[in-house]
């Protein structure tokens, strides 16, 4: 049935919805550090700052391939008017010169080789010509420093290359790899156990009787925690108090967080908030003015989170991407929020139901006519099909009456690459 959300406002008890953020995000226990080889970190948390071992490059190094000069000696070099210098040798990447670079004197360089001694700059390959062996024309001046990446220029031993709490790139990775890291220590990624509770309900693969129904909320919430590579085990419990313990009490050992999907609202078969009162657990709060999503529950049990999220497909999965995701996410040390977001015109006019309480809409962004976003309301009668097919959210706020067609309004992006919209 569908709330009536004027006759639900802030006498009822329930948390806003940022409230209900903060409060996960002040619970939720960090899940501890691990030290990894830094090839299997892209995308976890540093657990600490991530320091150069060493400086890069090590000594100068040159930046073109071309030819090791003194500057002085083509100060006045033009097309009309080259220098001639004599060409006494060579270098390479991985090599070194053992001599030194004397006025009137060049040394073939390539990139990537270290600046002989006396050399102050490098003139680039299409500057020069060769008009015999042992001699170089230079048609083109090179002020000292020019094509030359000085030791330490992109980093240099003792520096910071991530700070705790930031997340790793593979561009970061391999500067720190360039930096002498071969490990580093990121967050631990928590491992959830994903509950479906009811009797009506059956796991993917089973024989289906009348009147059940797939498990689906459960496949959509492993896909996502798939897609941040957390992981998980999942379960399907019938709809009693002794099966529901049972089952929390099976996973708890191994699981670092526990969702339960399904019997979240409070009628007489709804139970699993009863079952973990009964069990001793520590309720942080029950029902969050956020639509859809509001049966939401959320705790600690033997110090560890337990989201209870509602049955319905719409309600379970918004509060699993607006509370639950980020708060497992938050024990991984990411505080970011797991949706990108971009901003997009809004394309018609929408009116919250009620001002006390966040909605969430179902989108569908797509580029206009000048090549920017826009977004539309994705309307379906299927709620499965919602969820399958709109690949944009839009939020509007606790506090705000309204939204109007042609404002510039963030979205939730639901695509894996803004790219592919």
């Amino acid at each position: 049935m569908e709330t009536d959300y004027n006759e639900i406002d802030e006498g009822t008890g329930y948390v806003g919805y940022r409230e209900a953020f903060e409060l996960i995000s002040e619970h939720v226990p960090v899940t501890g550090a691990e030290q990894l080889p830094l090839d299997s970190c892209v995308g976890r948390i540093a657990a600490g700052d991530i320091v150069a071992a060493v400086s890069y490059p090590s000594s100068d190094v040159s930046l073109k391939d071309g030819f090791a000069i003194q500057s002085a000696d083509i100060a006045d070099a033009t097309q009309e008017h080259p220098v001639l210098l004599r060409v006494t040798g060579s270098v390479f990447a991985g090599s070194r010169y053992e001599g030194e670079v004397h006025a009137g004197e060049a040394v073939t360089i390539c990139s990537g080789a270290p600046i002989p001694r006396g050399a102050t700059a490098v003139v680039s390959v299409e500057f020069c010509d060769e008009p015999s062996p042992g001699e170089v024309s230079v048609k083109a001046d090179a002020e000292p420093g020019r094509n030359v990446l000085r030791a330490g220029g992109e980093v240099k031993a003792g520096e910071t290359i991530v700070s705790k709490g930031e997340g790793l790139t593979p561009g970061y990775m391999g500067l720190a790899a360039a930096a002498g890291i071969d490990r580093v220590s990121v967050y631990s990624r928590p491992r959830a156990a994903v509950l479906g509770v009811g009797d009506e309900v059956v796991a993917p693969g089973e024989d289906l009787s009348p009147g059940q129904l797939y498990a689906s909320n459960l496949v959509t919430m492993a896909a996502w925690l798939s897609s941040f590579d957390i992981p998980y085990k999942t379960s399907v419990v019938d709809d009693n108090n002794e099966a529901i313990e049972r089952e929390l009490r099976r996973h708890l050992p191994d699981a670092d967080v526990i969702l339960t999907s399904g019997g979240a609202w409070g009628s007489e078969r709804d139970l699993v908030v009863g079952t973990l009162n009964a069990m001793g657990w520590e309720e942080i709060f029950h029902h969050v003015r956020i639509g859809p999503g509001k049966g939401i529950a959320f705790g600690l049990w033997e110090g560890k989170p337990v989201f209870c999220l509602p049955g319905g497909p719409a309600s379970n999965e918004m509060a699993f991407l607006q509370l639950a995701l980020p708060g497992i996410l938050r024990m991984a040390g990411d505080t970011r929020h797991p949706l990108q977001l971009t901003s997009a015109r809004l394309m018609e006019d929408l009116v919250a139901r009620h001002h006390a309480w966040t909605e969430f809409k179902d989108a569908t962004l797509s580029r206009d006519a000048g090549g920017g976003y826009k977004v539309e309301m994705y309307r379906h009668r299927s709620r499965l099909q919602a969820i399958a097919s709109a690949n944009g959210l839009v939020c509007i706020p606790e506090g705000t009456a309204s939204l109007s067609a042609g404002d510039i309004v963030p979205v939730q992006v639901l695509a894996p690459r803004l790219d592919c919209i």
